[in-house]
């Protein structure tokens, strides 16, 4: 998963665009329904962190998370469920 801010062209070294993976994010405990959405949520990796030391030890790494509405029932023509930017 990567988070990265847009970069700017530097002399001869090109910019590039900024980019926020998607990710399918289980929420809650696991459960036996590995092939399913059940508990299950989209979210935008925004950026990947960790905290001074003088917060704590934490052995992985945190992450600023954006997230998206629970999946809605499938489209009739595609079939696919959709989700939007979840309202702040």
């Amino acid at each position: 998963i990567r988070a990265t801010p847009e970069r700017l062209a530097s002399g001869h070294k090109p910019g590039g665009p900024m980019r926020f993976d998607m990710a399918l994010i289980r929420v809650g405990p696991r459960t036996s329904h590995l092939h399913t959405l059940d508990g299950k949520f989209v979210g935008q990796v925004c950026t990947i962190f960790s905290l001074p030391r003088q917060f704590g030890e934490y052995s992985r790494a945190l992450a600023y998370i954006e997230w998206f509405t629970p999946f809605r029932a499938p489209d009739p023509s595609s079939r696919m469920r959709q989700v939007s930017h979840l309202a702040r």
